[in-house]
C-alpha cells in the first residue's frame, strides 16, 4: 500500500427492506478517479452491508460522507486500515 493508498471498511445499517435500493444508490454514484469500491457485501449481523473502499484518504472521507447521506442508511461505522500485513508476516511473528 502506498503512502497515499488507504483501505477503509464502511459498516452500514440499511433501512429494513432497502438493501437493493442501497446497492443501486452506491453503484449509480460517480466516484473520483482515484477511489475504488473494491467490494460490497450484504451481510447478516449487527450491520447490513460492508463496503470496502480503497484510495486517497480525502476521497475516502468524501465517499464515506456520501454513503452516510444515502436516504437508505440508518447508521455507519468505519474501520480504516493503517498498516497492511500479509499472513506470512503475522504467522512469522507468532512463531518467534
Amino acid at each position: 500500500m502506498s503512502s497515499e493508498d488507504y483501505r477503509a471498511y464502511v459498516l452500514v445499517k440499511v433501512q429494513p427492506g432497502k438493501e437493493k435500493e442501497f446497492i443501486e444508490y452506491v453503484t449509480s454514484k460517480n466516484l473520483p478517479r482515484d477511489i475504488n469500491v473494491e467490494r460490497m457485501d450484504i451481510v447478516h449481523g449487527s450491520f447490513d452491508a460492508v463496503v470496502l473502499l480503497r484510495g486517497r484518504m480525502k476521497n475516502i472521507d468524501a465517499k464515506i460522507m456520501e454513503l452516510r447521506r444515502s436516504p437508505f442508511v440508518s447508521s455507519t461505522d468505519t474501520l480504516i486500515c493503517f498498516e497492511a500485513l500479509s499472513w506470512e508476516d503475522i504467522s512469522g511473528r507468532l512463531n518467534e
